[in-house]
């Protein structure tokens, strides 16, 4: 993947939890792609294949009980989709609950994958960073 995934948008989601993927991230990760449980947060990651191969390396050399434990947790909630000609996805009710998405979400870009948020979740998140925050991680880079 050359481009970064980046973005916010607000997609709607049906009672059958189908929603259509924003055409600007699908061009990105392409015609098939892996939702996946948050591992840092509740939501939803997006990876392309390429991006869902890292990260299966990257979970595959966490070692032991605890890996084997982190492994079957994470990827038990993994769902292999291919957008329908509407660009519509299917957001299975596991991921959903991981989540916490109820009827709204936002989708956002993140560099190497998308996210998807339920919209009271991502609004609670996203008014929590300060200035301060970004400033204090950004400190050591000169941009």
């Amino acid at each position: 993947m050359t481009d970064p995934l980046c973005g916010t948008y607000y997609p709607s989601i049906d009672q059958k939890g189908r929603m259509s993927f924003p055409n600007k991230l699908r061009e990105i990760l392409g015609p098939e792609f892996f939702l996946c449980a948050g591992h840092d947060d509740h939501y939803i990651a997006v990876y392309s294949p390429e991006e869902f191969q890292k990260y299966r390396e990257k979970l595959s050399s966490v070692t032991g009980k605890a890996g084997s434990n982190v492994r079957r947790y994470l990827l038990s909630f993994t769902d292999k989709q291919v957008p329908d000609k509407q660009g519509r996805i299917f957001i299975t009710q596991q991921l959903r609950t991981y989540a916490g998405i109820s009827d709204e979400v936002v989708v956002i870009g993140s560099e190497n994958r998308a996210e998807i948020w339920d919209k009271s979740t991502w609004e609670s998140f996203s008014s929590n960073i300060t200035f301060d925050d970004i400033n204090a991680a950004l400190s050591d880079l000169s941009i």
